[in-house]
């Protein structure tokens, strides 16, 4: 009897399942392999991706780190060079696969950076896209090879903004009574010096104001006919607002971080107390300038540049206050000159066009219309002094001979000028800047600066004390006592007047290209002396002096019998005014143009500039893609 255990069928079923599980590990094995061969060229293709991504981003890096701007217009043969060799020094084979080196413009659209490879002007971004091939699975090498083209892109935008100006009112933050003197005359009918405190004065000049949340204020208090955005920008500038309004916002706008916040609010409540605040009226327009680009895109750039600057809190008042009186007199009551031999010292001038600040952008030359650029203060500025001639100033006795047959010699007396001093503005542009390490080396700032030029005018100075009645236009009359002798034989001593009128011009020069290199740690900086000064001007401009002098004799004077021969002597008496009026000019007159001119108010500088740079800021220079 035959055991169940023993049956033939089972033997043969237990046979055909072990061939079955081995069939089955065979191809578990092979998934195995084959997953195992995915996964390897997962991770292999996802290296290779991750070190061409990261080349493509030093690459990209590399375009921020070589300037303080990405300029795709101008440097773009560079540029690419620049990348090409980035690439070839972190492993990339250049030869094998160009990059692609694309500029363009950046911007924030939804949350995240745009780069926009457009025609435009302005390139301040750069996108660099390489590409790699590899094999596509290395098992499928042995027996049909099939590659992978890998690439990958990386963007990167770079600006810089630079805060310059040229004059003195920024440069020097002691407290000055004229500074007070002069807005107060405008802004109080009383001309009652304005009291600024020195903590208030030096928290204006401290204290820096952004012009977009300025413009924000003012269209949230309704004082804007436009929204604040690029392309409402000229709309809003243009609206006419009051002295006060303008204040109270620019409080109101103060970022209360700031160190002279408080001090700077001060300040402005202490204006907003004068009573001519609120009569008086101004456009934004008159003293902020948007430079002319070459197309849009251009413009746009301008319009962002300027929405995001910072301006000194106490330029802006300043000028808007300057701006709001165009044309009318400002009184300067308390002048702190007295050179010896003045009296009755009376000075006023009129801001003929306030100071400006021009927004543009980088890189250009003196000639560009849409670069960065800062203008002074154009002022006529009258002075009516009496001089009392004496050794120290002026020689108070002259003589002529002529070859022994004609003496003369004339004593003057005191005598009432005047003086008219046209003052064009002073200007500087802003034509590059390289560097940006802010490193003990620095950044260099190209300037091209045109020092300030003056017309000075001398004629009669009407009453002592009424100003009003300076005309420059008729000649001064100088008292003397002449003693004439004729050929040992003839003595004649007589009073007459000495008329004079006199103009110098301080002449125009071309565009000053100068270096000014910026440390971090100092600013801020100035570069001071662009040009050659006041005085080296007028000692220049006396020997080129333009003079008209004529000898009246008193009435029933013996002298009409010699009239033709003191005629001829004006001609020997030319020079000798000519050495007069000019040391009155240069002793005299120069202290009192020194002191209106180069005041920190009106921060002129005739025949010279001084440019300071207060802040430099880098935007962006990191990927934004």
């Amino acid at each position: 009897m035959l055991s169940p255990s023993k049956s033939p069928g089972r033997f043969s079923r237990r046979s055909r399942q072990r061939g079955a599980v081995g069939i089955g590990l065979i191809l578990l094995m092979v998934s195995m392999v084959l997953f195992l061969a995915m996964a390897v060229d997962t991770g292999r293709l996802y290296m290779e991706k991750r070190k061409l991504q990261k080349q493509a981003d030093l690459a990209a890096l590399s375009l921020g780190r070589s300037a303080c701007y990405i300029d795709g217009i101008n440097n773009k043969d560079a540029l690419e060079t620049l990348v090409k060799q980035n690439l070839a020094a972190n492993g990339f084979d250049t030869t094998a696969s160009n990059p692609t080196i694309e500029f363009g413009a950046a911007q924030i659209a939804g949350n995240e950076w745009e780069f926009e490879p457009a025609s435009t002007t302005v390139k301040s971004a750069g996108r660099v896209t390489i590409s790699k091939t590899v094999p596509g699975s290395l098992i499928s090498q042995l027996y049909n090879p099939n590659d992978v083209t890998l690439s990958a892109s990386a963007a990167v935008y770079k600006t810089t903004n630079v805060e310059f100006g040229v004059g003195s009112k920024l440069i020097d933050t002691n407290f000055k009574d004229s500074a007070n003197s002069i807005l107060g005359a405008i802004l109080d009918d009383e001309l009652n010096p304005l009291q600024l405190s020195v903590a208030s004065y030096e928290g204006l000049v401290g204290t820096k104001i952004r012009l977009s949340k300025l413009l924000y204020v003012m269209r949230e208090e309704g004082l804007l006919d436009a929204d604040v955005s690029i392309g409402t920008l000229t709309d809003a500038l243009a609206t006419k607002i009051s002295v006060a309004d303008f204040i109270s916002a620019s409080i109101e706008a103060i970022d209360d971080t700031q160190v002279l916040a408080v001090d700077a609010t001060n300040g402005l409540e202490d204006l907003l107390t004068l009573p001519n605040v609120d009569s008086l009226e101004l456009s934004l327009s008159e003293i902020i300038k948007l430079a002319a680009g070459a197309d849009d895109s251009m413009n746009n750039e301008v319009k962002r540049a300027a929405l995001a600057s910072q301006i000194a809190l106490y330029d802006l008042v300043s000028a808007a206050i300057y701006a709001s009186n165009k044309d009318n007199f400002i009184s300067i009551p308390d002048l702190n000159v007295n050179p010896l031999g003045i009296v009755g010292l009376q000075t006023a001038l009129k801001v003929i066009e306030p100071p400006q600040f021009n927004y543009g952008i980088l890189p250009g030359s003196s000639e560009s219309d849409f670069v960065a650029s800062a203008k002074t203060a154009q002022v006529d500025l009258y002075t009516e002094a009496t001089i009392i001639p004496s050794p120290s100033i002026l020689t108070d006795k002259v003589s002529v001979n002529l070859l022994n047959l004609v003496n003369l010699s004339v004593d003057l007396h005191t005598s009432t000028i005047g003086l008219k001093v046209v003052a064009a503005q002073a200007e500087t542009k802003l034509l590059d800047a390289n560097g940006c390490s802010m490193n003990s080396e620095g950044v260099n700032l190209l300037f091209a600066t045109k020092p300030s030029v003056a017309n000075i005018y001398i004629g009669d100075g009407g009453v002592p004390g009424d100003l009003s009645d300076l005309n420059v236009d008729s000649p001064i009359k100088i008292g003397a006592d002449i003693s004439l002798k004729l050929l040992g034989l003839i003595n004649v001593e007589e009073s007459l007047t000495i008329n004079v009128l006199a103009s110098l011009p301080i002449e125009e020069n071309d565009y000053i290209e100068h270096y000014v290199n910026v440390n971090g740690s100092e600013m801020p900086f100035v570069e001071k002396g662009i040009g050659g000064g006041l005085g080296g001007a007028l000692k220049d401009g006396v020997s080129n002096l333009t003079l008209e002098v004529s000898l009246e004799p008193s009435d029933g004077s013996i002298l009409s019998v010699v009239t033709n021969i003191v005629n001829l002597l004006t001609g020997s008496l030319s020079p000798i005014i000519k050495s007069l009026i000019g040391d009155i000019i240069l002793t005299v007159l120069a202290p009192i143009i020194d002191d209106v001119l180069l005041s920190q108010v009106l921060g002129i500088q005739v025949g010279t500039a001084d440019v300071f740079v207060t802040s430099i800021d880098v935007d962006g220079g990191g990927l934004i893609q």
